[in-house]
């Protein structure tokens, strides 16, 4: 997965290369931006048999001249599950975090249209356990709480508006109804950001 993003992220680097390259990518005194990811996300939760799933975001907010700024937006970081056999029963948990995000974010730009990035905020986690056994049904327990989230990134920006990039986000999901110790999956994604100067 980790080598798909890349080779996607560099493909598209190297097509709007000679493009790009033809002009500076001017600054501005601000932009508002919206932003989607897909990636892969991983859990370090104990006992499951698929730590990882499709993970995905979307993110909108306001970046000074292209440098510092806030932003929201909201994370599903997929469904990891555990499947076993109890007593010649099959069963299977899944465990599904996503949630809403506020916080703030950080661009610098080098060499002509290469950037690095990072960002760091608040985190309203959504934890949900599905469990089910065969001839029993189902069962979900749910609950929320307030927590962070931390990410870095590296991109391509192919004009004024537009910009591709790999990130790398960690999130923390404290579950006490739910989990013993504290969840903390990361995602690992590709990034396509649109910004409309202001």
């Amino acid at each position: 997965m980790r080598k798909l993003l890349f080779n996607v992220s560099m493909a598209a680097a190297m097509i709007a290369a000679p493009i790009a390259s033809h002009a500076e990518v001017p600054s501005g005194n601000g932009d508002l931006f919206v932003s989607g990811s897909v990636g892969q996300s991983h859990t370090d939760v104990a006992g499951l048999t698929n730590k990882n799933d499709t993970a995905y975001g979307l993110n909108f907010g306001y970046r000074y001249n292209d440098t510092w700024g806030l932003e929201t937006g909201y994370v599903d970081l997929g469904k990891p599950e555990a499947n076993g056999n109890i007593d010649g029963y099959d069963y299977k948990a899944k465990l599904h975090v996503s949630g809403w995000t506020v916080g703030g974010n950080g661009k610098f730009n080098f060499a002509q249209h290469w950037f690095v990035s990072g960002r760091l905020g608040i985190f309203f986690s959504s934890t949900k356990l599905t469990e089910s056994l065969a001839g029993s049904g189902s069962d979900q327990i749910k609950t929320n709480d307030v927590n962070w989230y931390a990410g870095v990134g590296a991109g391509y920006n192919f004009n004024r508006h537009l910009s591709l990039s790999i990130n790398y986000d960690r999130y923390t999901a404290k579950a006490k109804t739910i989990l013993t110790n504290t969840n903390s999956p990361h995602m690992l994604s590709g990034t396509l950001e649109y910004r409309f100067g202001v």
